[in-house]
């Protein structure tokens, strides 16, 4: 009786651990499963998509963001693989198809224009991280801090753009400020890595946030630089590089492509906005692919500077 009282406690024991193992063991895999990245969930989960719907988001997550006619060459291609008819004035439903099943997960495929150039791009958003920790699992905590800080000299400054000389030169701020090391060839290599993952552009020593990063940062731009960040008064995107309105008492901003447009024919060039008068840059560009600027006789201002904050 005790013997099988015991073999019982024993039993009912042995199968308590086992419960609870298996319980770490599904915990474990649900802690992984949140770790992995949400753009993998969106592929794996949206099971109702069709083979050229994944074949399609699968390469806009691997290239981070992609031109307009690259969209349109991977359109046709992901119809063509699996048979389908290739209508391109149907491009817009097929994204919009997509973004019905990624939703739930909080993802959008988005439209977005470089300020390089104007040109189109197309990026797969993470609706619902409004931080850089969102790049963690691709670089550390280290890192990201030394970014933010990079995010820093690139809003503050007035062109949209930092040099590479005093991006390297923060990690003596990041040493100072939060005691955390890092060598300025390490930093080089963060800013490589940084270029090569699209988060970033880099032309001439210059480093800017690309389309991708404005795109999918946006929320942590907002709220983090909300009395920095403009949005171009032409074509409601972001504007990091651009001309400001001369008037103390208006914030007009544009982009250079867009003021280009919309000035194009006209004599007397007036802010859209207030009606003041606006020193028009003409935009044009260049055989690499970067935008180009000249002047008009009557300034040689991009914009009033504003004042620099101090960030903490």
């Amino acid at each position: 009786m005790n013997s099988s009282n015991g073999y019982d406690n024993w039993s009912g024991a042995k199968n308590t651990k086992h419960q609870a193992k298996k319980k770490e063991e599904a915990l474990g895999r649900s802690y992984e499963a949140g770790r992995r990245s949400s753009y993998q969930s969106a592929v794996t989960m949206a099971t109702a998509m069709t083979d050229a719907h994944r074949m399609f988001l699968q390469s806009i997550m691997t290239h981070g963001a992609l031109k307009a006619r690259e969209v349109k060459a991977l359109y046709k291609k992901c119809c063509e693989t699996f048979n389908r008819p290739v209508e391109h004035e149907n491009l817009g439903k097929f994204v919009n198809e997509i973004n019905h099943h990624v939703g739930p997960f909080s993802m959008m495929i988005q439209k977005g224009v470089s300020e390089e150039d104007g040109v189109q791009y197309y990026a797969l958003v993470n609706m619902m991280e409004s931080d850089v920790t969102r790049l963690a699992s691709d670089y550390t905590e280290t890192e990201l801090e030394f970014f933010k800080k990079v995010l820093d000299l690139i809003v503050d400054s007035d062109t949209g753009v930092a040099s590479s000389t005093d991006i390297l030169n923060l990690t003596d701020q990041l040493y100072e400020e939060q005691n955390r090391k890092m060598k300025k060839k390490e930093a080089e290599d963060v800013i490589r890595r940084m270029v090569r993952d699209r988060w970033l552009n880099e032309h001439q020593g210059e480093i800017s946030l690309s389309v991708r990063g404005i795109l999918e940062l946006k929320p942590y731009l907002t709220e983090h630089y909300k009395d920095d960040i403009r949005q171009c008064c032409l074509c409601d995107q972001i504007a990091l590089k651009g001309q400001l309105c001369q008037s103390d008492s208006c914030d007009a901003k544009m982009h250079y492509f867009c003021a280009n447009r919309y000035f194009r024919d006209k004599d007397q060039p007036n802010c859209p906005r207030c009606k003041a008068d606006w020193d028009h840059m003409v935009v044009s560009q260049g055989a690499n692919g970067h935008s180009q600027t000249e002047e008009t006789p009557a300034s040689q201002t991009q914009g009033r500077r504003r004042k620099m904050p101090t960030r903490h």
